[in-house]
């Protein structure tokens, strides 16, 4: 399907004042290869293994949780079994929810509860971005259950539909099986002002992390779920826990619970804006994007890998949002100099 024209859509306001909106910055938990899904036994415990996901959290996690339950049911459990699960992010919080659905009883040990966890600094597109996989089977399958729990959850949940606009064919978008992300709308001229390019239009959801995150938690305290503060130096560790089943969603710092080799950080920078309650749209091109949600109006663009210091680079930030605003006003300097891109810029959402 294609437009050649469109309703004019709003224009982003790019003021930012660092001193009242500070940035953030977040680590993002890669694995090479794939992610890792699988079971195994440690001990006198059955542990699943559920991390890696990259920057695909928010979008995979209801479909992994799916697998987890799947796994963990296969095993043979009866109502009431303990169940530990290891990270209080979105992978834990939707595997914590799913097996507490099956009468299950579920306790939660993490270093970091919402809103401090690294999914809380994620953008909420979703969108598989940043992520691998070996079975196309499964990783389908995940895509399949994540996007329509995600969508049956809805508002309540700060899930909604949104057009994501596009410069170029988007490759994580391409990889989605069509009954899940339809096929995109193409543009002769993208629907804004000054923005004079052709592109293509997405129909995918946004995924409010704030909204999500605290949702999932207090959903969970209110049903007796314990969240206990606890640091996991190795997998031995877990010999301590009074359950015998246990989850495994610590994301990055399963790279030295597990001693896995394969898991990278990978930091990601994202200015914030005021809220902007007219913006009802995505935007991904030039090495950078645009997540209008109700708190924010979330600009990124970067991915540092095997860089360990979650602490915002201020040049880095403001070279973001240039780049955006650019973008957006026909002057984006990373879009217009291909051999200077640098090399923290994003390549891949």
């Amino acid at each position: 399907m294609s437009k050649s024209r469109a309703a004019i859509l709003a224009t982003p306001d790019f003021a930012w004042d660092p001193r009242t909106r500070p940035p953030t910055a977040g680590l993002r938990p890669y694995r090479e290869q794939t992610y890792r899904l699988e079971p195994e036994v440690v001990g006198s415990k059955f542990v699943v293994h559920n991390y890696g996901h990259g920057g695909a959290g928010i979008t995979l996690s209801w479909g992994c949780a799916h697998e987890v339950v799947d796994l963990v049911t296969a095993r043979g459990v009866t109502a009431n079994d303990g169940v530990a699960v290891l990270g209080a992010g979105v992978m834990g919080l939707t595997v914590a929810t799913l097996l507490l659905a099956r009468n299950l009883n579920v306790t939660v040990y993490a270093t970091e509860f919402p809103p401090q966890t690294t999914s809380n600094k994620a953008g909420g597109q979703w969108a598989p971005s940043m992520v691998n996989h070996r079975d196309s089977a499964q990783f389908t399958r995940i895509l399949r259950r994540a996007f329509h729990e995600h969508k049956a959850r809805g508002a309540e949940f700060g899930v909604s539909a949104r057009e994501n606009y596009t410069l170029v064919r988007a490759s994580n978008f391409e990889s989605c099986p069509r009954d899940v992300i339809p096929p995109p709308t193409a543009f002769a001229h993208l629907p804004f002002a000054h923005l004079k390019s052709s592109g293509f239009g997405y129909a995918t959801l946004l995924v409010e992390p704030p909204i999500f995150l605290a949702k999932m938690q207090d959903d969970l305290r209110a049903a007796n779920v314990a969240f206990n503060p606890r640091e996991f130096h190795e997998l031995g560790e877990i010999s301590e826990l009074p359950e015998g089943i246990v989850v495994n969603c610590t994301g990055l710092g399963s790279k030295a619970i597990c001693r896995d080799k394969l898991m990278h950080p990978i930091k990601g920078q994202l200015v914030l804006l005021p809220p902007q309650p007219k913006l009802q749209y995505l935007f991904a091109g030039h090495h950078g994007y645009l997540f209008p949600r109700r708190d924010c109006v979330v600009v990124g663009g970067s991915e540092e890998m095997d860089v360990t210091d979650p602490t915002p680079d201020m040049n880095i930030c403001r070279a973001i949002l240039a780049n955006m605003k650019g973008v957006f006003t026909g002057g984006a300097r990373m879009a217009l100099q291909p051999g200077l891109v640098p090399s923290w810029a994003m390549r891949s959402k």
